[in-house]
Formats: structure tokens, C-alpha cells, sequence
């Protein structure tokens, strides 16, 4: 079992991890390139006994699990062999022509239950939900919005091949290809491919989420003792998921309640949504506030 030796996580915890909170049907699918001068030893890996696509050959193993390794022999998409590094020939991605500095002789695709080393890039097939939470997920650790880029076509490059080479995440909608021609993906489902470092991200900030009881938007319930809720309500706050809701004074206010690493409800956040003409007038109203909540004990 290939292990962060940085932070000794498995990427077999890594995936049962991100597999449970997401809910993802499928494994994760992490890929490395081979090159010719590479002595590693890869006995004992499944090879195909057919030709196979690139993206059958990933839906294969999210979907069984196991191994799979081959070369440009095997690969059936002629555009997954420059995808992957196998020829040379340039190819038309985005509004440029790109002669990609991929050189490889095999592509191995494994599970990441039983990967055996670093993959260069995991990619992991979702719906739309689970792209939506792991988008906030990503959001929260690196504070950066997930920028992409995909057009329907030449699905590999969009998964793979950005990813490899600008180290950075994308999602391909996937191709005709994928969809008809080698693979049967449903209407629902795309790939997302980042380097590895994303998804440890992600194990991060799941695992934090896991400790102390929370969630980052509110949508999973809360486990609130009911002796707090009362309390709340006997002044006049309603519950939301995660929240209680009322007004103090004419404003009305959301009241977060905020667990520390031991998973104890040690914090308050209160949240007002104002309105203000100037922005004079907005600090005006915040030293209001401040005096105002001074004041209120709960």
C-alpha cells in the first residue's frame, strides 16, 4: 500500500474517506505514465487481453476495482495515444495548437484501494452533487474557486492531460467517445482529474469535518442537544439545518453555533445581513453593534 510518507495517510484511507462523505458510487482512479527507462517492477498487473479506451479502461476500474497497466498496442482511442504520451503528434486543444511534452510507453490505472505508488493524477467519476460538495470542499481549504475548462470533446486531455501538465484540477463533461464510441458513461456522470495533492486536500478538511461533527454549508443535519434548542426558542429563535434564526432589536440575525477540534460547542457566530446607503453609514452601524451586543447575554 503506497503511503504520504509526509503525513502517513494511505491512499486507501484517503478513498474510504472521500468515497463515504461524498457518497460516490465508484473508486477513485489514480494514473501513472511510464516511461521507457522506468526499472520499477509491475509483474503480476493485469494487462488487457483486447484493445480498450482510456476512458473505458478508468470506468473499468472505478467501477471493479484492481489494476490495469498496457501500451500504444492496446490503446483503441487514437486521440487517448497522444492523450497519454504514446505518439507525438500535435493536436488541436482550445483555440492553439499544442504539441504536448508527454513521453510515455504504458499507462498504469489503478484503484487507489490498491494503488502501490504516487499517482501523477486521480480522477474520480461524479454527478453533479458530488462535484458541488467537493467544489466546496476544495473552496474551503485553498480559498480559490475551481476555474475549468472542457468543450465536449477529446474527453482525455480535459481529464488527464491538463491536469498532468498544468498540475492544477479539471473537469471533462466527457466526449462522444466516452459516452457511445468506447465507453457507456451515463447522462449524469463526468470526470474530475486533479493532482494528488487536491484530493489529500480534500482528505483534510473531510477528516476535520469528521471530528468536529460540522459541515461547511449547513446541508447535513445537526446534532444540536434539544435542551439548546429549547433554550433558543423560549427567546424567539427558530432552528434552521445548522442554525437558529430571530431578530434582536429589529435585525434580524442567524446564530451559529460552533463546535472546537474536541467536538464541544465552545463558539457562537452571529450573522446579520445589513444594508447600508454609504460606507460611513456601514461603520457607523457596525460600532452600533458592537456597543449592542455588548450587552446581550444568551
Amino acid at each position: 500500500m503506497c503511503i504520504l510518507l509526509k503525513n502517513k495517510i494511505s491512499w486507501d484511507e484517503i478513498e474510504d474517506s472521500l468515497r463515504s462523505y461524498l457518497g460516490l458510487k465508484y473508486h477513485l482512479v489514480g494514473i501513472n505514465l511510464l516511461k521507457s527507462e522506468d526499472k520499477r517492477n509491475y509483474k503480476g498487473i493485469r494487462k488487457p487481453n483486447r484493445q480498450i479506451a482510456f476512458c473505458h479502461a478508468i470506468r473499468e476500474i472505478a467501477s471493479n476495482g484492481g489494476s490495469l497497466i498496457y501500451g500504444i498496442n492496446e490503446e483503441a482511442c487514437p486521440i487517448a495515444q497522444i492523450a497519454l504520451g504514446f505518439t507525438r503528434l500535435p493536436i488541436k486543444v482550445s483555440d492553439e495548437m499544442t504539441q504536448f511534452k508527454i513521453r510515455a510507453n504504458q499507462v498504469l490505472i489503478s484503484s487507489l484501494n490498491e494503488i502501490r505508488e504516487d499517482p501523477d493524477v486521480i480522477v474520480a467519476i461524479l454527478n453533479p452533487k458530488q462535484m458541488m460538495t467537493l467544489a466546496v470542499i476544495i473552496h474551503t481549504e485553498t480559498g480559490f474557486s475551481l476555474s475549468v475548462e472542457f468543450k465536449g470533446e477529446r474527453a482525455c486531455f480535459e481529464f488527464f492531460t491538463r491536469p498532468y501538465i498544468e498540475s492544477k484540477p479539471n473537469i471533462s463533461l466527457l466526449c462522444h467517445g466516452a459516452r457511445t464510441v468506447y465507453s457507456d458513461f451515463r447522462d449524469d456522470e463526468f470526470i474530475f482529474g486533479a493532482p494528488p495533492k487536491i484530493y489529500f486536500q480534500a482528505y483534510e478538511i473531510v477528516d476535520m469535518l469528521r471530528r468536529i461533527g460540522g459541515s461547511l454549508c449547513g446541508c447535513q443535519t445537526s446534532d444540536i442537544p434539544e435542551s439548546i434548542i429549547r433554550e433558543f426558542e423560549e427567546i424567539g429563535f427558530s432552528k434552521g439545518t445548522d442554525y437558529f434564526f430571530g431578530k434582536i432589536n429589529g435585525y434580524s440575525v442567524r446564530v451559529y453555533l460552533n463546535k472546537d477540534l474536541q467536538g464541544r460547542l465552545k463558539f457562537i457566530t452571529l450573522h446579520l445581513i445589513i444594508k447600508s446607503a454609504s460606507e460611513t453609514e456601514a461603520e457607523d452601524l457596525v460600532n452600533r453593534l458592537k456597543k449592542l451586543f455588548q450587552h446581550i447575554t444568551v
